[in-house]
């Protein structure tokens, strides 16, 4: 089990060359080994708090936010695969978003254990990957778990140990779920009568570029071409 993990770990990028069905196997053993692998070493993670001088080695949390990195993609990967086979009206692909939802509830507790120990883990200590999961995950949780957590990440983007994009997109997407313009024009929502993915209302549009560049941003024009996102002219 463990070296199935390995290998999603290592090859989460080339998950869409394999079959849908095999990637919902793969992805039902992956989640049981983790449940039983990991078992130990969350315990671990759990009995340390009140351990002051007992820290978990990096290498470990580095291992564990790269595993649950891959948890929170793995379904998203077969996603494109479902919404072709069955749409997006069908009961097929509301069941999967629901098995989505499933597991980012799990990833998102696994996450807030770590973070309310360790704080929000820079690239030193863990890696790129890692420290990046930590973002993937977050983009994926409630607006009151994003909105607590956010100034860790500003705090760590500061520090220059997390990514600038990381906090443009976390930003933009709490603007988004408080039904607000957003900054940085990061975040997209389908159009059911275009039947495409459009670009969210930005504020201050005229200068969104300026705002982009400075967080290591393409322009904005640059990302909806390479999504296939509609940008509205109002957006322009």
């Amino acid at each position: 089990m463990k070296y199935i993990i390995k290998l999603l770990s290592k090859y989460t990028h080339s998950l869409k060359k394999y079959n849908l069905y095999f990637l919902l196997l793969l992805w039902t053993l992956t989640n049981i080994g983790c449940s039983q692998d990991k078992t130990n070493e969350n315990n671990k993670i759990k009995k340390s708090k009140p351990q002051v001088n007992k820290q978990i080695p990096d290498s470990i949390l580095k291992s564990e936010l790269e595993l649950i990195g891959v948890e929170d993609q793995t379904l998203r990967f077969i996603l494109p695969d479902v919404t072709e086979k069955f749409s997006r009206e069908s009961s097929e692909y509301k069941y999967f978003w629901s098995l989505i939802h499933r597991q980012d509830s799990i990833c998102i507790e696994k996450l807030i254990n770590i973070l309310d120990t360790y704080g929000w883990l820079g690239k030193s200590r863990v890696g790129t990957n890692a420290n990046q999961a930590i973002w993937l995950v977050m983009q994926h949780a409630d607006v009151k778990i994003q909105e607590k957590y956010l100034p860790f990440l500003k705090e760590s983007v500061e520090k220059g140990e997390s990514e600038g994009w990381h906090l443009a997109f976390l930003e933009d997407r709490i603007l988004m779920y408080n039904e607000k313009e957003q900054i940085y024009g990061t975040q997209a929502i389908w159009d059911n009568n275009l039947k495409k993915n459009k670009i969210y209302p930005i504020q201050d549009v005229k200068n969104v570029n300026k705002r982009r560049k400075k967080l290591g941003l393409k322009p904005i024009e640059e990302h909806a071409k390479n999504n296939g996102y509609i940008l509205d002219q109002k957006n322009k």
